[in-house]
């Protein structure tokens, strides 16, 4: 396992250069994300996406996230729409992630049974480095057991796993909020660092 840390006001385009390696190569990275930190592979990797469901088993109904490097990449991976479009002029790059309809172009690492596809472009300058040297979808979830609190700081068993974590410090421990988009109605899957008028559930 590689070890970097990634200093507050250093610069970090060296270090983003390396984790998109990684991901490129196949790897699985723990990276710092919106808040937390969180586990990371190349969406169209199927053996990098099969590694990180065996650290973190998911599911059939809780899919991973997709991070994009730009918002116009939004119109890529799924169907238009306007209140999505205005939620991403609105929050993106930021702590906000999409639930959409899914183009045929997702990879099935990212479908959900359903049909849709979870998207975020992440606030972080250095993680949309790293997506856009990545060369497409990165699989995001945090870097946790289901249930548990999320890793605010890069410790405990998965750092064994991964080819690569790279250390930003002591993290906020607030996620990105989640909202589904379904024609003119919004659902807020889960409150965080936006906040966003729609219905809770």
């Amino acid at each position: 396992m590689e070890y970097l840390v990634l200093d507050p006001g250093d610069p970090w385009q060296e270090i983003a250069a390396r984790a998109s390696a990684v991901l490129r190569e196949g790897g699985v990275a723990l990276l710092p994300a919106e808040g937390v930190y969180g586990l990371h592979a190349l969406a169209g990797n199927p053996a990098a996406v099969g590694r990180l469901h065996a650290m973190k088993p998911r599911a059939p109904e809780k899919s991973f996230i997709g991070l994009i490097a730009d918002p116009a990449e939004l119109a890529l991976w799924s169907e238009r729409s306007g209140r999505a479009n205005e939620l991403a002029r609105a929050h993106w790059p930021g702590a906000l992630t999409l639930v959409l309809r899914a183009l045929p172009a997702v990879p099935e690492a990212m479908r959900h049974p359903l049909g849709t596809v979870a998207l975020r472009c992440p606030g972080s300058e250095f993680l949309r480095a790293v997506v856009s040297a990545a060369g497409g979808l990165v699989v995001s979830t945090s870097a946790n057991e289901s249930g548990d609190p999320a890793m605010t700081k890069p410790e405990g068993p998965l750092l064994d796993l991964v080819d690569l974590v790279v250390d930003r410090g002591a993290l906020s421990g607030t996620p990105s909020t989640v909202v589904a988009v379904e024609g003119d109605d919004l659902r807020v899957l889960r409150e965080g660092a936006v906040r966003v008028a729609g219905r809770r559930t």
